[in-house]
């Protein structure tokens, strides 16, 4: 493509993102509840899959050209995925991607980090679950153990 990002709403998405990462991306947006989808909606998200190790959310404060006199700073989250979620189910990989979209909300609404502590991985699963994913993150991580062995999988690699 000639542009390296185009943007969906207040999304900048990569580009040249992956078939199967965009298909999940997609299907998540089109699972969720409204109310949901308009609490993302709101946000400035920069999705990409290029990670190496894990996938994860990453918070950057980006100065704004002011509107007035004051300096104005917005929040732009950028939403990076592992280059390996190629190698998952269609399935597993909206697993990751309502795993990675749980962690976001905990920070949005709870202030909460929970890529950093010890019970936020399944905090997120648990969130992803709750929104009808149960199914896609049983099987993410199942795919991650199988594919990483029982010490490596996704929420472990998370944490290192």
């Amino acid at each position: 493509m000639d542009k390296a990002w185009y943007e969906v709403g207040n999304w900048s998405l990569d580009a040249n993102m992956s078939p199967k990462l965009d298909k999940a991306l997609t299907d998540f947006t089109s699972r969720i509840d409204d109310e949901l989808f308009q609490r993302f909606g709101q946000e400035l998200i920069c999705i990409v899959d290029c990670a190496v190790g894990a996938s994860t959310i990453r918070p950057l404060d980006v100065a704004c050209a002011p509107h007035t006199k004051k300096k104005f700073r917005h929040q732009v989250y950028i939403m990076i995925f592992r280059r390996e979620v190629e190698k998952l189910s269609d399935k597993a990989t909206l697993g990751e991607v309502a795993h990675e979209f749980a962690h976001l909300l905990l920070r949005l609404d709870h202030k909460i980090d929970s890529e950093t502590i010890p019970t936020g991985e399944d905090m997120a699963d648990t969130l992803a679950i709750s929104w009808g994913f149960k199914e896609e993150i049983d099987l993410n991580l199942a795919e991650w153990e199988a594919l990483e062995g029982p010490t490596r999988g996704r929420a472990r690699a998370q944490r290192q």
